[in-house]
């Protein structure tokens, strides 16, 4: 076995987040009463990723982009909302959505539970994320649940990894792999840690960045040959 711990990231990576966050859009835009022919939700995406990259470089703190963010997209709608109550909204949304599994990962956790350990390493929200995970019947497959919300600092911070690696003593980094669909947040945090990386690019993206993946792979089944 060439790996011993599976570290998986959760939004995208086992689950469909686009699908998720598309129904949460629109809970929150029904909650605030806006037109139909005002939704952008491609806007908000936009908006959204900018602020986070914000906060990556150090220039938002984590309450400013969940709230900013939102002040924000209700502005292009000429909306002005309470930011932090948007969020808890859009938030709430994202817990009730039903959660859609990537094509093949239910395949891949029920192979790979008796073989390897599995941990979830996500970032967001503690509430939000394990409503969210809960909703799925992996329990039995899933060692360890790190959310960056609860440990106090978010990937791809090496602080964040320092305490996956705490929390499993018994295992070289060596020993280790995280697969992510993020190169920015997955992948450059493994790096950051010291370990291998498998940049799980199912959306086909182009890697516009210096960030370099140990693999990457465009099916979950390709994992397979990487593991074993």
């Amino acid at each position: 076995m060439r790996y011993k711990v599976i570290l998986l990231d959760f939004d995208d990576t086992i689950v469909d987040f686009h699908d998720a966050e598309v129904k949460a859009y629109e809970y929150l835009m029904d909650y605030y009463n806006v037109p139909l022919n005002l939704r952008d939700y491609d806007q908000f995406k936009v908006i959204n990723q900018a602020h986070w990259e914000a906060f990556q470089r150090g220039e938002l703190s984590r309450r400013e982009v969940l709230s900013f963010r939102f002040i924000e997209t209700f502005k292009h709608y000429g909306m002005t909302v309470d930011g932090e109550e948007a969020d808890v909204i859009f938030r709430d949304g994202l817990a009730k959505a039903p959660i859609k599994l990537l094509e093949g990962m239910d395949r891949l956790l029920d192979d790979m539970k008796h073989k390897v350990t599995i941990a979830i390493v996500t970032n967001g929200v503690k509430d939000t994320q394990e409503r969210r995970i809960s909703q799925m019947a992996i329990q039995d497959m899933i060692s360890h649940i790190f959310i960056s919300d609860e440990l106090g600092v978010q990937k791809p911070k090496v602080e964040f990894f320092e305490k996956v690696f705490e929390a499993m003593p018994e295992y070289e980094r060596s020993d280790f792999l995280i697969v992510g669909d993020s190169l920015t947040s997955d992948i450059q945090g493994g790096i950051n840690a010291g370990i291998d990386t498998c940049w799980y690019n199912h959306r086909l993206q182009d890697n516009q960045t210096f960030i370099q993946p140990t693999y990457t792979i465009t099916h979950i089944k390709e994992l397979h040959h990487i593991i074993y």
